[in-house]
Parts: C-alpha cells; sequence; structure tokens
C-alpha cells in the first residue's frame, strides 16, 4: 500500500515516516528540503515542492490511498490564511485523486467546535498560544476545512506534550479528556500509523499520552 506524508522532515513526521517504512508501507513525501529526511531520503519516493502548490500536492498524492498529515505553522506571517489555502487544496486534490483517508496531527490543545476545554487544556492553551502561537493559528485554519468536507473520512491525532526519551510501546486515548501529559516520540508515530488501517478513530479526534 502506498501512503503520503506531508510534513516529512519535522521530527513528528520523521517518526511517523520510519514507523510506516518498518511496517512495509511504500511512501511519497512532499518536502521542500529532501537533505532534512537524512537517512530517509534514499527509501521513500520524493516530491520536492511546497503544500501551498498544487501541482506538488496532486503530485505527491498519486497513487496513494491514505494522506498522513504532519506539517505545522512555522515561524513566518500569515499562517492563518496560508493553513486556509493549504486546507484547500489538500481537500480539493484528494477529492480529484478519490482519496477519502486523512490522517492528521495536531496538539491537545486543539478543540472540535462543540467540544469544551477543560481547565487543563484551557491553561495549555494559553501556554501554546504564547510560544506556539503559529502552529496554533495553522491548526485553528485547517481544522474546519477538513471537519466540515463530508467526502474525507479524518482523524485527528491531538498529542500530548512530545518527549523524544524512548517509547514505552503503549499509547493511551480518548476523545474526552487528557489521558497524560507526555507522550514518547516513538509511540506517537507508531499510534499515527496504526490509523492507516483501523477504524477506531474515523471522525475522532483522540488524545493521545504514553502509558
Amino acid at each position: 500500500m502506498q501512503i503520503t506524508i506531508l510534513g516529512a522532515s519535522g521530527q513528528v513526521g520523521k517518526a511517523t515516516l520510519r514507523e510506516a517504512l518498518s511496517k512495509g508501507y511504500q511512501v511519497k513525501v512532499l518536502v521542500r528540503s529532501p537533505d532534512k529526511l537524512g537517512d530517509l531520503k534514499e527509501k521513500v519516493t520524493i516530491i520536492k515542492g511546497d503544500l501551498l502548490d498544487g501541482m506538488s500536492v496532486e503530485q505527491a498524492l498519486q497513487g496513494s490511498v491514505v494522506v498522513i498529515n504532519a506539517a505545522g505553522g512555522v515561524k513566518e506571517p500569515d499562517q492563518y490564511k496560508k493553513f486556509q489555502l493549504i486546507g484547500t487544496i489538500l481537500t480539493e486534490k484528494m477529492k480529484l485523486l478519490g482519496i477519502t483517508r486523512l490522517i492528521n496531527i495536531s496538539g491537545a490543545v486543539m478543540n472540535l467546535p462543540t467540544e469544551k476545554l477543560d481547565l487543563k487544556r484551557k491553561i495549555m492553551k494559553v501556554f501554546v498560544s504564547l510560544i506556539f502561537r503559529q502552529m496554533k493559528q495553522a491548526q485553528e485554519a485547517f481544522l474546519p476545512i477538513i471537519i466540515n468536507d463530508n467526502n474525507i473520512s479524518w482523524t485527528f491525532v491531538r498529542a500530548a506534550m512530545i518527549s523524544k526519551k524512548p517509547g514505552t510501546g503503549k499509547v493511551l486515548a480518548n476523545d474526552k479528556q487528557m489521558p497524560g501529559t507526555t507522550i514518547m516520540l516513538e509511540d506517537l508515530g507508531k499510534f499515527i500509523v496504526e490509523q492507516i488501517t483501523s477504524t477506531e478513530w474515523i471522525k475522532k479526534a483522540p488524545l493521545v499520552a504514553s502509558k
């Protein structure tokens, strides 16, 4: 099975890519700087380009049955507008190519339209707004475009604070409340790849943490 990973050169993208390759998936990636893939560069099909370029996105998605989006906001202006456009381009190209499955990586502070944050996540949201403002803007722009598209079977994986310590091999997932404060990068990559074939969290947004 071929999948496409967007944002594969970031830390979560790389962890997801390593796990996908270990499970035998053929992987296409869309990256601006292929050298950032390091030792993974020779193991994937690379489309060099930008998420804002529809042609590049279409090339990256061709032949795949699942899209994993690990791209997040960067410290540049207009992240909200850029990710609105990215969401629009991605949904259009998925529809054009007949791809319905999308797995998106997000933060624990992101909430669905009908969802209320508990006190812990409200505090986290204030922190994220101050320190990771661009990431928050990107997700706030991207999320409604995806969940309002009836053609997409989406899963928003909302991660706790990410640690690079060795994985525990066990992930707690709950779409109502935070199951923990930290998730190991290795565990997050494994959980994301499991969603390729799982139907448990389709059109849901699990909050995830390592056990």
